[in-house]
């Protein structure tokens, strides 16, 4: 498996890839695919961060991070939001998603960045070491309940968040 960053020629592909994906999930609400398309265009897209997975001349994964703040009473403090992360139905439980983030994680660790947050599944992304963001003290800004174990952090750099309390935005 080869994951590389995703190029232009590929989002027809990677489209088609991002709604089979999601297509039998209880989450979903069918619009991961145009979301992606959407973020591509936006100020807080960043190509390097965009990936895809290929398996015999195809593509089986995508993952995508992008920039987002932490609003803080000290201002912005910059992060990454991962989503979507896509796998090929076929090739689920085949480590494709776990490869991708390791890829992705490690460029964005060499472009500065210490901490990544993602609203998810967290049986799912636990296992990668993704804990609910409220257990640093930053809170989605819809958890009314600020304890939403939906909304998941990880340091890329240990201790990143240390110190760090406030809310994050994430669709």
């Amino acid at each position: 498996m080869i994951i590389r960053e995703e190029q232009p020629f590929d989002y027809a592909e990677v489209y088609e890839l991002v709604k089979a994906a999601f297509e039998h999930s209880s989450h979903s609400d069918g619009t991961e695919a145009d979301y992606l398309n959407a973020l591509r265009n936006k100020d807080a897209f960043i190509p390097e961060l965009s990936l895809v997975a290929e398996h015999a001349g195809q593509i089986v994964g995508q993952i995508v991070l992008y920039n987002t703040c932490v609003t803080t009473q000290d201002g912005p403090f910059a992060a990454l939001v991962l989503s979507p992360i896509s796998v090929r139905p076929d090739y689920f439980r085949r480590g494709v998603a776990s490869a991708m983030m390791k890829s992705a994680f490690e460029i964005a660790q060499g472009l500065g960045y210490t901490a990544v947050f993602l609203c998810g599944e967290p049986d799912f992304y636990r296992k990668f070491g993704f804990i609910p963001s409220f257990e640093y003290g930053v809170y989605h800004i819809s958890d009314e309940t600020k304890s939403a174990d939906w909304c998941m952090a990880l340091e890329l750099s240990p201790g990143a968040l240390k110190g760090i309390q406030g809310s994050v935005d994430i669709v």
